[in-house]
């Protein structure tokens, strides 16, 4: 199958149709950018909070900036991009959508707003230091080329984080780090001689036997809005979680904390 690219800049694709013996030219189709993500969401909501109501335009350099970060963001969680991914029209369109959510803005601005803008603008925009907060986080960590930004794992489809997927990230493979992970251990083992759930006191050795000896579950308590870039994890960041209670905590948005759990189940 051949490629042509018209004078407009569209391509399309050429084949041979053998039953019919004629030339059949199929033209490709556009793609769609994929929806916009928590993370994208909140570092574009700060930078509209930041400039409303003089938004810069399309062709501004603060634009550009903002879609080379988007872009940067996607880059360095290892998902592949094009060239016209969070381009800054685009980004520009996402904006105009926060003026249909805004109360302060005086006219109709984009009507294409989706649930999940609604339900960050609701959550961020009237908490100025907490939105600016999270979104230095995000951009501090986007640029921090950490290992950790291209973690991922199957597992974490089934966690959701209010600040995003990508500290849901760097959160998971903080506490999953393991030599950590046996430094917290060893030490809870030979203060108390055992591995409890701090959630429930489930202990694996003494329902499975060897078999469940030394095992149990590390959860990094530390909220996610104060990670920071290259930061190392703490002993003290980490309590030990049966599988049960750690996938409870994480089960939604805002996560339990561990008092939080224990009350649940009392």
């Amino acid at each position: 199958m051949a490629k042509v690219q018209f004078t407009d800049g569209k391509k399309a694709n050429i084949k041979f149709d053998e039953k019919n013996r004629k030339t059949v030219i199929q033209k490709e189709r556009k793609k769609r950018n994929p929806p916009w993500t928590r993370d994208e969401i909140i570092l574009a909501l700060n930078f509209y909070k930041k400039h409303f109501p003089n938004i810069p335009d399309q062709l501004s350099e603060e634009m550009r900036s903002l879609s080379e970060l988007l872009r940067n963001l996607k880059i360095q969680m290892g998902e592949p991009i094009d060239d016209s991914f969070r381009n800054p029209n685009g980004v520009y369109m996402k904006l105009m959508n926060f003026h249909s959510l805004n109360d302060e803005y005086t006219g109709k601005g984009l009507v294409s707003a989706s649930v999940l803008d609604k339900e960050i603008f609701d959550n961020f925009f009237k908490n100025e230091k907490e939105l600016e907060n999270l979104s230095g986080v995000i951009s501090d960590l986007i640029n921090s080329n950490e290992p950790s930004l291209k973690y991922d794992s199957d597992d974490d489809a089934h966690y959701e984080i209010q600040e995003g997927k990508l500290l849901m990230r760097v959160h998971r493979f903080r506490e999953r780090d393991r030599k950590i992970i046996k430094l917290k251990k060893e030490k809870v083992f030979k203060n108390t001689g055992s591995l409890k759930c701090e959630g429930c006191d489930f202990d694996f050795e003494k329902k499975y036997g060897k078999h469940g000896s030394g095992f149990i579950e590390c959860h990094h308590t530390l909220p996610v809005s104060q990670i920071k870039a290259g930061q190392k994890t703490k002993i003290e960041d980490l309590s030990l979680l049966c599988s049960n209670c750690h996938r409870m905590i994480h089960r939604r948005v805002p996560w339990l904390k561990i008092e939080e759990l224990k009350s649940i189940i009392a």
